[in-house]
């Protein structure tokens, strides 16, 4: 019997070293680290980032070629893209994209050469932002409103805020509002 319980044992030990060898020879495994949290985590800063950057004011700066009108609105500006005719240029969010020269937009940029209406560089532009518009609207769970802000000189033709607004409804901007002074008085 004594035979018996020592073979148990001798047994027992071989087990333990192949128990023992097997976790030598087998790498020790790492826990896979779980990025689902992270993905989560940086999607809500996207997000986040996204509509701080949709929401940020535009600076108009004033000068000699920008004189604008005087009113009695008691309105609140809502936060939109800006497009700008100034004397000498045409902007969007203060970017030059066509030249203005005695009150007319430079034939050479519209669509219809001289009496059209569609200036192009500015429908490109005001596209890509209404893109990039509803995509933020799009992630933060938002309508997209299509705002737009239209600063114009006192002196601008009719005829060239026309040429903008038609530009502009045709980028997909049907609301627009036009930047004025609020004026002093009764």
């Amino acid at each position: 019997m004594p035979m018996m319980g020592n073979e148990v044992s001798r047994l027992e030990g071989k087990k333990a070293i192949r128990s023992y060898a097997r976790k030598l020879a087998e790498p020790e495994v790492i826990k896979d680290l779980n990025i689902t949290p992270m993905m989560d985590m940086m999607t809500i800063i996207l997000v986040f980032l996204l509509k701080s950057f949709s929401s940020t004011t535009s600076t108009i700066t004033f000068d000699q070629n920008l004189q604008v009108p005087k009113s009695f609105t008691e309105l609140k500006p809502k936060l939109a893209v800006t497009v700008t005719a100034t004397k000498k240029v045409l902007l969007v969010e203060g970017d030059g994209i066509a030249p203005i020269n005695n009150g007319r937009v430079d034939p050479a940029v519209k669509r219809d050469g001289e009496n059209g209406y569609y200036i192009t560089p500015l429908v490109e532009i005001l596209e890509k932002h209404a893109k990039r518009e509803k995509k933020v609207a799009e992630l933060t769970g938002q309508k997209f409103e299509a705002q737009l802000m239209i600063v114009a000189d006192k002196t601008t033709p009719y005829r060239l805020l026309t040429e903008i607004i038609y530009s502009c409804g045709q980028a997909g901007y049907a609301n627009y509002r036009l930047l004025v002074f609020k004026a002093k008085g009764d």
